[in-house]
């Protein structure tokens, strides 16, 4: 073999064995259940038949409990420094979250991502809709949803990031299509969302891991 052939050889034995020697990383990075590993804030949103009232809710910060069918849960997003449940209780169509900025500053990136799965008994079925209402009380939802379904297969979480702190809408009348991506509490908006459309879902999972 020439002198430069095995140079060449060699330099790519050693961007191999540097690529293999990174793979346990990255491998160790994903849990069996599709989430990244390390530490998160868990938020269980819980489907019951339902509605209950008083202090039977247990509010440990990490739980909201919505109606089983029937009924769309507005839960409202705060921004404070932390992940944290304020109230619980959505079982009367309302509950309200705080969350941390996703995108403080100038950031065009989101500091922390969002997983989701659907557990409990297979067949049921949710959608989340960010959204915000508007000076006017004017409700606008984005044109992306979250889609969950319980199915007898292993539940496996999914990034969900972008759909849940961003709303894609189009606020205009101009009869054109232009949708605008905002940033949840953007300082142009008020008042956001989650909108929560349970149809027999009895758990659904979230993972926040800030980057």
């Amino acid at each position: 073999m020439k002198k430069d052939m095995r140079k060449s050889f060699l330099a790519f034995l050693a961007i191999v064995a540097a690529s293999m020697a990174v793979l346990p990383v990255l491998a160790a990075s994903q849990t069996g259940n599709g989430a990244p590993s390390g530490a998160h804030f868990n938020l269980n949103i819980i489907g019951v038949p339902k509605e209950k009232n008083g202090d039977v809710w247990d509010n440990d910060g990490h739980r909201i409990f919505v109606k089983l069918w029937g009924v769309d849960t507005k839960i409202w997003l705060v921004q404070g420094d932390s992940f944290n449940v304020i109230d619980p209780q959505g079982t009367d169509g309302s509950a309200t979250l705080q969350l941390m900025d996703p995108y403080p500053g100038t950031t065009t990136t989101a500091v922390y991502r969002i997983y989701v799965r659907a557990l409990g008994k297979p067949g049921g079925s949710a959608t989340m809709t960010s959204g915000f209402v508007d000076e006017l009380g004017n409700y606008w939802y984005s044109l992306e949803s979250v889609s969950l379904i319980r199915t007898k297969a292993g539940a496996k979480f999914t990034d969900k990031t972008l759909e849940l702190t961003t709303i894609y809408v189009d606020t205009t009348d101009d009869g054109v299509a232009n949708p605008v991506r905002y940033y949840l509490f953007d300082n142009a908006l008020w008042n956001y969302f989650w909108n929560y459309d349970n149809n027999g879902l009895k758990l659904l999972q979230i993972r926040i891991y800030v980057e």
